[in-house]
């Protein structure tokens, strides 16, 4: 008894294995290597199937040995062709892998550029749209204000020429973060600076900011895209952390670009956030760096705060008086 549920074990498992092996001949393009290996698999399973038979009946009608030699020769034969020939399986496999990789970037680039392309339409519509009618508005307001009027007339008109104004920095505001004319026009470490500096004035966190790019230009992707990141990052420390203090040190050694970003906030569990997909301006960050070829690495523990480093390899530069 325990012979015969051996004997069906051994059939079941090699039933398995050659059903396996003959639908992923359709899943390898039908290669010549998988297709050897799955009527090895098969010939096999119907042998075994043929031992089970005998046994079940009790008779012995073996095939000669003959017929069994050549069956031997042609599954060793079907699976010696099929292993050396798998290389070329792998190779597909690796190459479907990168296609895919590279597809991938490139929405993520697409994307990324198609996103940018935007902000600077939106911010050239809003500053030369709205520009000029507030200006114009102001205008009207001031030749109004030269004519006779009462002192609650002044008053009405004085607080109409700040609410103007108050629209006019704000339009400028509006219009530099889609667009930022600083980071076109000085670069990425200028630009940096004077977000901190802005940033600085409407919340308590102190920001020390580090570079050695003072006169030196990157490649315009790679300035935006890393002028987005620490952006996110900053954003993300101010809303989430509740850090007091943030380092951020942006350096180029050769042709190698790294960022560090650190904080004193109150940390997060990097697995939970990066698997659930929990952490949008996380996976913004990932996203863009990857789409430069750059890596990043994450760490952070609850009341430790966070700490990103950033590294670009084979970066283009050049220097600026």
């Amino acid at each position: 008894m325990i012979l015969k549920i051996l004997f069906i074990v051994s059939i079941l498992l090699q039933l398995v294995a050659a059903l396996v092996a003959i639908r992923l001949i359709r899943a390898t393009k039908y290669n010549a290597s998988w297709i050897l290996i799955s009527i090895a698999l098969t010939i096999m399973t119907l042998t075994r199937i043929g031992d089970f038979v005998r046994f079940i009946i009790g008779k012995d009608f073996a095939l000669s040995v003959e017929v069994i030699v050549w069956l031997g020769i042609l599954v060793s034969l079907c699976f010696t062709i099929g292993v050396f020939m798998i290389p070329k399986v792998l190779n597909y496999i690796f190459d479907m892998e990168r296609q895919k990789r590279i597809s991938s970037e490139r929405i993520v680039n697409i994307v990324i550029q198609t996103e940018e392309r935007e902000r600077m339409r939106f911010s050239k519509d809003i500053h030369d749209g709205l520009g000029p009618l507030l200006s114009s508005a102001k205008m009207s307001v001031s030749a109004l204000a030269s004519t006779q009027m009462t002192d609650e007339q002044t008053e009405i008109i004085k607080n109409t020429n700040m609410v103007i104004d108050e629209a006019v920095k704000s339009l400028k505001l509006i219009s530099n973060n889609l667009s930022p004319h600083i980071l076109n026009n000085f670069g990425i470490e200028r630009a940096v600076e004077n977000f901190i500096r802005k940033f600085e004035r409407i919340c308590d966190s102190k920001i020390t900011f580090v570079s050695n790019l003072k006169h030196i230009r990157l490649q315009s992707n790679i300035e935006i895209i890393l002028y987005r990141i620490i952006c996110e990052m900053i954003n993300n420390t101010i809303k989430h952390s509740g850090a007091t203090e943030a380092y951020i040190e942006l350096k180029l050694n050769d042709t190698e670009l790294e960022l560090i970003y650190k904080d004193n906030g109150c940390g997060f569990d990097v697995d939970a956030v990066t698997h659930n997909n929990s952490g949008m301006g996380l996976s913004n960050i990932i996203s863009r760096v990857e789409s430069i070829k750059g890596e990043v690495v994450i760490e952070s523990s609850e009341a430790r705060g966070t700490e990103f480093l950033v590294k670009i390899h084979s970066v283009k530069w050049n220097e600026v008086q």
